[in-house]
């Protein structure tokens, strides 16, 4: 117990003249200033491209961005609503935490909607007595009612109001566990929207690779009909140097000649390894190996520094003392409830009464990170070195 109440003041970081660890932000939502700490790949040139077609030649563009856990997807569905708002338009974000299609397609028009004003409010009685509200409201009562040629006119209707407009869906990959024909529903009603969309237009979501296979098999037609897949590669090492540079050059209180320091190159390519290239990994481990590396005052950090770091946890109570405190009790639930698993997500999420679509998505962080392993079945167990603490436990 005593280990969770220990604080370090940020001050541990000035042994290499930093105010503070740079890496602790690992989601680019954050970030205020993120376009000055963003590692440019080739799928930044292109979307910048094409939203620059779309806005200058008002053409209408389609789109998935693929990419596991972890690759950076919501921060370019981000940058590509921040470059339509600029331009006076209109964007719609939605990060799908569904699997209800009515629910879906309720917070894709709620997001259209102006904030509440006495005004609006007349307009929305108007509106409801003309009728837009009223079928808008039965066809989003039960899926037998899901009209989805209907409801994709009513949406290209908004949407033709703005000058520009872009209908963003992110992490679409939860949505899966919905029955076949409600994903056709959907689907179907997506692919009507592209088919009609108004001018200036981008409709763009993103998903994971699996999922994404999946779905194309449920409804190729809709896939054929997107105009481009960026498929997101893992960070290359040149590019992990450039992550490292930009986020250290932020905090830096006291100049060096090394833009890497207290880095070497050494270990950043071995951190860069052992993420598999993965940018958030690659963030989570920058952030607990400068931590570590502060507290001990380890000057510089390599690759024998990395090692001794992150080798294995020397009992079961030093693993879970490594688990990040959001997951750790996914993690006990594991170890002490269900004996190490395996055990499916859905049974975790009963056991912690936590909705089910949030418990699988920790659950697959945790298997990024590597505290967990996944099977795919859906099922997740502790991995074999901690097992042998639960055998001498017992």
């Amino acid at each position: 117990m005593e280990d969770e109440l220990k604080v370090y003041p940020s001050q541990i970081y000035t042994v290499y003249g930093l105010s503070r660890n740079p890496f602790e932000q690992l989601a680019s939502e954050g970030i205020e200033d993120v376009e000055a700490i963003h590692v440019y790949q080739e799928v930044d040139m292109k979307l910048s491209t094409i939203v620059s077609e779309v806005i200058g030649n008002k053409s209408s563009i389609a789109m998935s961005i693929v990419g596991p856990l972890g690759m950076g997807k919501t921060q370019r569905l981000k940058s590509i609503a921040k470059a339509i708002e600029k331009e006076g338009g209109k964007a719609i974000y939605v990060k799908v935490d569904t699997n209800d299609i009515l629910k879906l397609t309720r917070d894709i028009f709620y997001a259209l909607k102006p904030p509440r004003s006495r005004t609006n409010i007349f307009l929305e009685n108007l509106s409801r007595k003309l009728g837009f509200i009223d079928r808008l409201e039965k066809m989003l009562s039960d899926t037998k009612e899901y009209k989805s040629r209907d409801i994709a006119e009513m949406l290209v209707k908004q949407l033709s109001r703005f000058p520009h407009s872009t209908l963003l869906l992110d992490e679409l990959e939860n949505m899966q566990s919905a029955r076949e024909h409600e994903k056709i529903q959907f689907f179907e009603m997506l692919r009507h929207v592209i088919s009609t969309m108004p001018p200036g237009c981008i409709v763009a979501f993103a998903c994971i690779p699996e999922a994404y296979e999946e779905y194309t098999k449920i409804f190729p037609a809709f896939f054929m009909r997107l105009h481009y897949e960026f498929r997101l590669r893992p960070m290359s090492v040149e590019e992990t140097f450039e992550l490292v540079k930009k986020r250290l050059n932020r905090v830096r209180v006291k100049d060096t000649d090394d833009p890497l320091y207290p880095f070497t190159e050494e270990a950043l390519r071995m951190i860069h390894d052992l993420a598999k290239g993965n940018p958030r990994q690659i963030l989570r481990l920058l952030h607990y190996v400068l931590s570590e590396a502060a507290k001990r005052a380890f000057d510089p950090i390599d690759e024998l520094v990395v090692t001794t770091i992150l080798e294995e946890p020397k009992s079961l109570e030093e693993y879970i003392r490594r688990v990040p405190k959001d997951y750790r009790d996914l993690v006990e639930a594991i170890v002490y409830t269900f004996n190490g698993g395996p055990v499916s997500y859905i049974t975790i999420a009963k056991e912690l009464k936590k909705p089910a679509n949030i418990v699988y998505e920790s659950l697959n962080r945790l298997v990024t990170i590597g505290f967990l392993v996944g099977d795919p079945g859906g099922n997740y167990k502790v991995p074999n070195y901690v097992r042998k603490f639960l055998g001498e436990e017992g």
